[in-house]
């Protein structure tokens, strides 16, 4: 390629003749995030450019055979073609070329926003992966309703968003499909490199949230009286420890209870000590902790008279079977019937300043997620802080409070980062960073309605 060539075509992938100098030395913070983001933008643009080209050699090179043999053998030579030029395996080639074909072809959309930088890759890929199998018609819907978020989301939470709303445009086969998903249960182990491995398991959501859950809860107990471990390695330490207990006694011959946690640290001396893990005691204790998982279930779909999805939290919308049988019998799980009456008690005004209990739960379902911009820690897991402080004469009402992740409730507190909650109720938040930049982050409940 010629140099005026390539400098045509770095200015249509860029959106800009050059940028000699990225980042000058007197560049301001704000300066410079306009330059990273441009940056970033350029990665998309650049992206789009690949996909493009790439089905524009697929309908070159493996778009001609007519009958199904020679056609199958052209499209493995033009995998092993890419695969070659860009240095991948086949593998990734087929994705490579399955992503370019659905995006040019089916989701122009999507493509738009990626070849302008509004979207990353990752975005365009989570497209592609949630409307496999959707007819036109419904492809076509779900893309001009969920695109517009994705400018604004992390990838894992637009993929959650997705997904949410693929269910709703049509959640009559969400009962079909998720019993042939179910058949197709499973435990894998993958290998890892240092001598580890990865145990997963593809069960269902319910299943998969509650014993997160309780390893989570089990984890903070832990870390609660002055374990060292990190969540994640206790989860994953508790995980072994259960899965390969000698002893799988739950209760003695007269009912033994539960013991306490100090028990425990009775029997082994040191909290940190795993021989704690060895004790039948230990065992018994994790038993009794119970997971808590809120499934949401319409009224009317919960009597058998409509058919819109069941919700659970954390995930999204589940079949109703599942739900009307989480919310019957399973004591791990808490009910709510969405109606536009909740019975909440929205507001406690200046009369105290501790978060009543169903204001709390109304609070945990609004938000889903601590609300600072892109961060997904489920809210249960989160502190209620009030938006306007209470030293400051803010109200204990939901138009002042929200979830924060301790992390990031302390960023607040600190004045690193200031937050505004919006005075028509909604429940937005708007964030002012350090820079001077401004973020606007909105309540699960309400992204849900769109």
């Amino acid at each position: 390629m010629k140099t005026g060539q390539l400098t045509a075509l770095v200015a249509v992938v860029s959106g800009v003749p050059s940028r000699a100098v990225l980042a000058p030395i007197d560049s301001t913070a704000d300066e410079l995030l306009d330059t990273l983001v441009w940056v970033d933008g350029v990665q998309s643009r650049a992206a789009a450019a690949k996909i493009v080209l790439v089905e524009q050699l697929r309908q070159r090179l493996a778009h001609g055979a007519s009958d199904p043999t020679s056609r199958s053998l052209d499209e493995r030579a033009f995998t092993a073609e890419i695969a070659a030029a860009l240095t991948l395996s086949e593998r990734a080639a087929e994705n490579l070329i399955g992503v370019s074909r659905a995006l040019v072809q089916s989701l122009p959309a999507t493509l738009t926003a990626l070849a302008s930088g509004e979207i990353s890759y990752r975005h365009a890929q989570i497209m592609v992966e949630q409307t496999v199998g959707l007819d036109a018609d419904s492809l076509a819907a779900l893309e001009a309703k969920v695109l517009p978020a994705a400018s604004t989301s992390t990838p894992p939470r637009f993929a959650s968003t997705v997904r949410k709303q693929r269910e709703r445009l049509n959640p009559e086969s969400i009962e079909e499909r998720h019993v042939v998903a179910r058949d197709g249960r499973t435990v894998v182990l993958d290998e890892d490199r240092d001598g580890m491995v990865w145990v997963s398991a593809r069960t269902s959501a319910a299943n998969g949230l509650a014993i997160h859950d309780r390893l989570t809860t089990a984890a903070l107990a832990m870390r609660k009286r002055g374990d060292k471990r990190t969540l994640a390695q206790l989860r994953a330490d508790i995980f072994v420890t259960i899965l390969l207990a000698r002893s799988h006694k739950v209760s003695g011959k007269h009912g033994a209870t539960v013991p306490a946690f100090d028990d425990l640290l009775d029997l082994s001396g040191d909290v940190n000590n795993t021989d704690i893990y060895n004790t039948d005691n230990f065992v018994r204790w994790f038993r009794g902790i119970m997971a808590e998982v809120i499934v949401s279930v319409p009224a009317l779909s919960l009597l058998g008279h409509g058919t819109e999805p069941a919700a659970l939290e954390g995930y999204g919308p589940i079949d109703l079977d599942t739900a009307r049988i989480l919310a019957g019998r399973a004591r791990s799980f808490v009910r709510i019937l969405t109606h536009p009456e909740t019975g909440a008690t929205l507001s406690v005004g200046r009369k105290r300043y501790k978060v009543p209990k169903d204001l709390r739960m109304w609070l945990r379902v609004r938000d889903g997620t601590c609300r600072f911009p892109n961060c997904n820690r489920q809210a249960k897991r989160c502190d209620v802080d009030h938006s306007f402080e209470w030293h400051e004469l803010g109200e204990t009402a939901h138009d002042n409070l929200a979830h924060l992740c301790r992390s990031h409730h302390t960023l607040k507190s600190a004045g690193k980062w200031k937050v505004e909650q919006a005075s028509d109720g909604s429940g937005d938040l708007t964030w002012s960073s350090p820079a001077g930049r401004s973020y606007t982050t909105r309540p699960a409940m309400q992204l849900a309605a769109r």
